[in-house]
């Protein structure tokens, strides 16, 4: 009955069991049944809490769903709905097709006496364009299966093939490992939606888009799935293994940064980590190989590891890659090939980068602001916000050799450390200026701002600015007394200094000095203390000018010119460096600036000095007067003419001397004496203390009172002409010849003076006119005074002792007539001889 009833075929229009609706049922027996539902709504039925997951009970349900198809030729279900969800589903007897919104299957099973058998002929995930084809088997005694198959990721909108990947499945109901390789493809984004969505972007874009490739392929992959775990994905992904490669890539490391170029790169996940190694990576035709990137801890705590090796200049490029991840070095070196090793941590959640490096050089330059610096080696070790730098042998042009040690803080941006200055000669044309040698000198430097560098080196009170104008200042030049010869020469006792430079080459701007110097003083005889002088420096080219221009020193490779106006310089002052190599020709002008020498003032309306090699020149005008000096080696010559009464008072320091014009003309002998003339006309010579005492001697004796005529008294000595023949050298003064004719008296004699103790040895004679020679029959001494062959009144005396207080003693007739000046000669002559 029940047969002769399913032959018929079963016919039912609408059916509700369990919640379940039918339509248009239909059953029906040929060898097996058939069975045709057109409707299937499932919407109603409530889903099982008890739903087991576990797989051993799933194959299960696999196998008496195999059981129960057997039954089965043909099933055909045209809608299966269940709650928003539609499908449809046949079987022909062999195999077994599902269509679902989201997946497309086509299976064909078969059992034998010891193993399932299935088919995947075909199946699609539409949602992700994933088409899958392949076969495996089941083993009933075993427990355990093989799944062989190949996995095709579809364009969902051509159907075009992006990649194929062969897929192998093997395991039991404990463990399952997959494995497999891929065909080329041309990048992974294919991917994407099979993944949840990312909460990290920046993950997100390391692994879809900072690179681009021509193609790239999956060598070899495998994963365990441990079925027995409560935390199956996590230790699934922990045994992820991949080995990728990629042809012809384009590695972006940072937003508008060029990319990193490699004709290869492998590819591997492993430990949660995937890993970059390229072959040949360049980054603006700058060698990275062995440089390699990784990001760790992708499904916890996601970490962009790079590192970096390479040998290149430290240029704009490197340190603009460098700042990318937050790291500002203060330093280029642009032509030096720099052996790098730095490894840098991005933490791909905050941003924030660790880092930890090494570099190192050989003959590096390096450059920091407007600053060029060369070293014989660089060694800079550099961990997160820490930099350690250590420089030996760093020379700066001519002016410094050097050892570096310093620290760079990059969070704080500041560095701090020590130079030890092997010798640093601010101009090695003059030592004596500033001078260092094996001096300790730390230094600290603030890069904090965009825009300027500070830098102090506190034990010389030095503060400086490097910026595009860049300023330096010492703010106590008593720091640098110690280095500085000239310093000390000129009793520079503090100042201040502020210069600025836009290229380190050319300098300018303000000394303030403050000097217990008495070589320059002002027209008060005080020494100048306090003196603010303007700077301007080229490598060519030095400039110091006073506010008031009245000092101006002006140097040049050619020459070194030196101008004073309105100063009194004392020459006793000067000291003079004798073991300075500075052999360019000094010129000095003097303007109204009196020169004072040993208590004596030298005036003058100007005066220049030029000093070329071993010649030294010398001119001076006062009024009318001009006087020319030449001086070779050993040798000078003097000229000097029409000089008046103020500038010899001045120069003899009291006022000797009333009216008059003064000459003279000398020059060294072969001996190295200065032999000379000088030469007086109208001039009265009064406050001489020789003539003072020869006053005071002849109002002793009245014989000769005769001499006080006008024109020689106690008010004077009026002199009409006067010659005086002289031998000089640096112990004696000689007179050769003294021959003074006054208005009423004239004077001849010779003799000498002893320069070191100021002592006097004077013979001369006193020689009035015939016309007075009837007043001889009453000179009461007539042995005092002698008649001459020309009829004149003469008389003998001497001179001696200390010159400002000479003793004056006269020489008696018989006393000249029996040795005439014999005595006189040897004694006067004598220097002469020695000077011949």
């Amino acid at each position: 009955m029940l047969y002769t009833f399913l032959y018929n075929g079963i016919k039912i229009q609408q059916l509700n069991i369990a919640g379940i609706q039918i339509e248009k049922f239909y059953l029906r027996l040929d060898k097996k049944l058939i069975l045709k539902i057109q409707t299937l709504n499932l919407s109603d039925i409530q889903s099982s809490s008890s739903t087991s997951n576990d797989l051993e009970e799933q194959i299960q349900y696999l196998k008496n769903f195999h059981l129960l198809l057997q039954y089965f030729q043909t099933i055909k279900i045209d809608h299966i709905i269940f709650n928003d969800y539609q499908a449809n589903l046949s079987y022909d007897g062999e195999h077994f097709l599902v269509n679902l919104p989201q997946i497309y299957a086509k299976l064909n099973i078969l059992e034998s006496s010891s193993q399932i058998t299935i088919n995947f002929e075909d199946i699609y995930l539409k949602e992700y364009g994933i088409y899958y084809h392949g076969s495996g088997q089941y083993n009933l005694i075993k427990n355990n299966f093989d799944v062989q198959g190949e996995l095709k990721f579809l364009d969902k909108k051509s159907y075009k093939i992006l990649t194929n990947l062969n897929l192998n499945l093997k395991g039991d109901f404990n463990k399952i490992t997959l494995n497999g390789f891929s065909d080329t493809f041309e990048n992974i984004n294919f991917l994407l939606p099979l993944l949840p969505p990312f909460k990290n972007q920046m993950l997100k874009e390391w692994i879809f888009d900072n690179y681009q490739i021509t193609s790239a392929k999956i060598k070899e992959f495998s994963l365990a799935l441990p079925l027995n775990s409560k935390n199956l994905i996590d230790d699934s992904l922990e045994s992820l293994y991949v080995l990728g490669e990629i042809q012809n890539a384009k590695v972006t490391f940072q937003k508008g940064l060029s990319p990193i170029l490699s004709p290869n790169i492998q590819l591997t996940f492993k430990n949660n980590t995937l890993e970059f190694h390229p072959n040949q990576p360049t980054y603006k035709n700058i060698n990275l190989q062995g440089s390699q990137v990784a990001i760790s801890n992708i499904f916890q705590s996601p970490t962009l590891e790079v590192f970096i090796q390479t040998k290149t200049p430290l240029d704009d490029t490197i340190l603009s890659l460098l700042e990318s991840y937050h790291i500002s070095l203060p330093i280029k070196a642009p032509k030096a090939k720099i052996d790098t090793n730095l490894a840098l941590k991005v933490n791909l959640k905050n941003d924030s980068v660790t880092y930890k490096g090494i570099f190192k050089a050989e003959d590096a330059q390096i450059l920091s602001n407007a600053l060029t610096f060369n070293s014989e080696s660089l060694l800079v070790s550099a961990e997160d916000n820490l930099i350690k730098v250590s420089a030996k042998n760093v020379f700066y042009g001519d002016f410094l050799r050097s050892d570096l040690n310093f620290i760079v803080n990059t969070n704080q941006k500041t560095i701090n450390g020590d130079l030890l200055a092997h010798s640093f000669v601010l101009d090695k044309n003059s030592p004596e200026i500033l001078a260092f040698q094996n001096q300790l000198l730390p230094f600290e430097v603030d890069f904090s701002s965009n825009s300027q560098t500070f830098i102090n080196l506190p034990t010389i009170n030095f503060q400086g600015i490097l910026q595009e104008n860049s300023s330096l200042k010492i703010t106590n030049l008593s720091s640098l007394l110690p280095f500085s010869k000239i310093l000390k020469e000129y009793q520079i006792s503090g100042g201040e200094i502020q210069i600025n430079t836009k290229d380190f080459k050319e300098f300018e701007g303000k000394f303030l000095i403050h000097s217990n110097q008495q070589f320059l003083q002002d027209k008060n005889n005080k020494p100048l203390e306090t003196m603010l002088l303007n700077f301007h420096y080229t490598p060519d080219n030095l400039q110091l000018n006073s506010d008031d221009s009245n000092f101006k020193f002006h140097k040049t490779k050619e020459k070194r010119q030196l101008e004073l106006i309105n100063l009194i310089v004392v020459l006793d002052n000067i000291q003079t460096n004798t073991n300075s190599n500075v052999n360019s020709p000094l010129f000095v002008i003097g303007k109204n600036s009196p020169l004072h020498f040993k208590n004596h003032t030298i005036l003058n309306d100007n005066f220049s000095l030029s000093m070329v090699g071993d010649e030294l020149k010398f001119t001076l005008k006062h009024k009318n007067g001009e006087a020319q000096v030449y001086k070779k080696e050993d040798y000078i010559t003097i000229d000097a003419k029409e000089f008046g009464d103020a500038f010899i008072n001045a120069l003899a320091n009291k006022n000797i001397v009333t009216q008059g014009r003064f000459s003279i003309n000398a020059n060294t002998n072969p001996k190295g004496a200065l032999i000379g003339k000088l030469r007086i006309l109208n001039a009265n010579i009064n406050q001489l203390s020789v003539l003072q005492n020869l006053m005071a001697f002849i109002d002793t004796i009245p014989s000769l009172l005769t001499f006080k005529a006008p024109g020689f008294n106690n008010q004077g000595y009026y002199l009409k002409e006067g010659n005086i023949t002289f031998g000089y050298n640096q112990d004696f003064l000689a007179i050769e010849n003294l021959d003074f004719n006054g208005s009423s008296i004239d004077i001849q004699g010779k003799g000498i003076l002893s320069l070191k103790d100021q002592k006097i040895d004077f013979y001369a004679q006193l020689i009035t006119a015939k016309s007075l020679t009837g007043i001889i029959n009453k000179i009461p001494i007539v042995n005092y005074i002698t008649l001459g062959k020309e009829g004149k009144i003469s008389t003998g005396f001497s001179i001696t002792g200390d010159l400002e207080n000479p003793t004056i003693t006269t020489k008696t007739a018989q006393d000249i007539l029996l040795s005439p000046f014999n005595i006189l000669k040897r004694v006067i002559t004598s220097p002469f001889e020695i000077f011949n």
